[in-house]
C-alpha cells in the first residue's frame, strides 16, 4: 500500500459542544493527515484548544446540522478519500490505514467502515438490515434491526451504519449529490447508506479497522437535558421525513398517523398524572409532527446555556 497521506485522505470532525473527549479522538489520528473541525456551536474555548494542533483547520459555519455541515466539507475536500468521525471516538492503532486498504480491495465499495465497540463491547448497534424494496418503496420490517451481535470473522457487506466512523469515496459522494442538507440530525447516515446502495454502491466493514465508541459522550455534560429534548424533536421529524422520502405515501402517512395518535394519547395520560417530563417529551414530538405536515423543516433550535 501507498504510504498514508494527506493526499490520500482528508478527516471531517463535526463538532457541537464537545467535552474533552475530542481531543482523545484528534490525537488518534495520524498526525499527517489534515483534519477539518466544522462546529455548529459557539465555543471560543473550542477554537483555542483546536488551534494547538498543526493538523487540524477549524471553521465555525454555525448551527446547521449534520447534512449541510458534511455538505461544507465535501466542497473542501479534494483528497480520494473522506474520513468522517465524532468527537466521542477513539481509533485504533492503524484503522485508518486498514479502512484505505479495503477501498483499494473493493472497487465497487462507496464506503467502507469499521467495526465498532461501545464501552469495550462489540456494538449492538454495529450495522443494520434494511431490507428496502425499491419495486415497492418500503422497508419490509418495522425497524431498522441488526443481525445477531456476534463479532465478525473477516470483511462482510451490510445495507447501513451510523455515522460513529466512515470511509467513503469523494468522488463517488459528489456523484451521488452529497448528504441531504433538509436533515439536521438523525437517519442522516442511513439515508447515505440507502443512496449508495441504490447507485450501486457498497457498504462495507473492515475486520481489522476498529474503532472505541464513548457513547452519548460528545457534548457538554451540562446541555444533558436540553440535548435531549432537541433530540426528541429532531429523530422523530428525521423518521418521518426518510419515511416521506423513500416509502410510498400510504405508508409515510400511516407512520405519521400513528406517531400523532400514539402521541396524543400519551400526551392526554401525561396530563392526567401530571407528569411534566412526558408531557415534555410527547408534545416535542407532536411539534415534529406539525412540521411535517405545513412542511415547516427541521427548524428546532434549543438554545444551550455553557458556562
Amino acid at each position: 500500500m501507498q504510504n498514508l497521506t494527506n493526499k490520500n485522505c482528508t478527516v471531517v470532525l463535526p463538532t457541537y459542544f464537545p467535552g474533552d473527549e475530542i481531543f482523545d479522538n484528534i490525537k488518534s489520528i495520524p498526525k499527517n493527515i489534515k483534519i477539518l473541525v466544522v462546529d455548529n456551536s459557539f465555543d471560543d474555548r473550542l477554537l483555542h484548544k483546536i488551534s494547538k494542533f498543526s493538523n487540524c483547520a477549524y471553521f465555525n459555519i454555525g448551527d446547521v446540522g449534520l447534512g449541510k455541515t458534511f455538505n461544507f466539507a465535501l466542497e473542501k475536500i479534494e483528497t480520494d478519500y473522506m474520513l468522517l468521525t465524532q468527537p466521542d471516538v477513539v481509533l485504533r492503532e492503524n484503522c485508518l490505514s486498514n479502512l484505505i486498504l479495503g477501498m483499494q480491495k473493493y472497487p465497487t465499495a462507496g464506503m467502507v467502515v469499521p467495526i465498532v465497540y461501545d464501552l469495550g463491547n462489540y456494538s449492538q448497534y454495529d450495522f443494520y438490515d434494511l431490507k428496502y424494496s425499491k419495486k415497492n418503496k418500503k422497508f419490509n420490517q418495522d425497524k431498522l434491526k441488526n443481525k445477531i451481535n456476534i463479532e465478525p470473522a473477516g470483511d462482510f457487506c451490510v445495507d447501513a451504519v451510523n455515522a460513529t466512523t466512515m470511509l467513503i469515496r469523494t468522488e463517488v459522494m459528489k456523484k451521488i449529490g452529497g448528504w441531504d442538507s433538509k436533515i439536521y440530525v438523525y437517519l442522516e447516515d442511513i439515508d447515505i447508506c440507502l443512496r449508495l446502495h441504490l447507485n450501486n454502491y457498497s457498504v462495507i466493514k473492515i475486520k481489522n479497522a476498529v474503532v472505541d465508541h464513548k457513547g452519548w459522550s460528545s457534548h457538554f455534560s451540562e446541555i444533558k437535558d436540553t440535548m435531549n429534548v432537541t433530540r426528541i424533536w429532531h429523530f422523530a421529524w428525521s423518521s418521518m421525513y426518510f419515511n416521506f422520502k423513500f416509502c410510498n405515501k400510504l405508508i409515510a402517512l400511516s407512520f405519521l398517523f400513528k406517531m400523532i395518535l400514539k402521541s396524543s394519547v400519551k400526551l392526554l395520560f401525561s396530563l392526567i398524572t401530571a407528569n411534566k417530563e412526558k408531557y415534555k417529551v410527547n408534545r416535542t414530538r407532536l411539534s415534529a409532527c406539525q412540521s411535517i405536515i405545513f412542511k415547516k423543516g427541521s427548524y428546532f433550535r434549543i438554545k444551550h446555556k455553557v458556562d
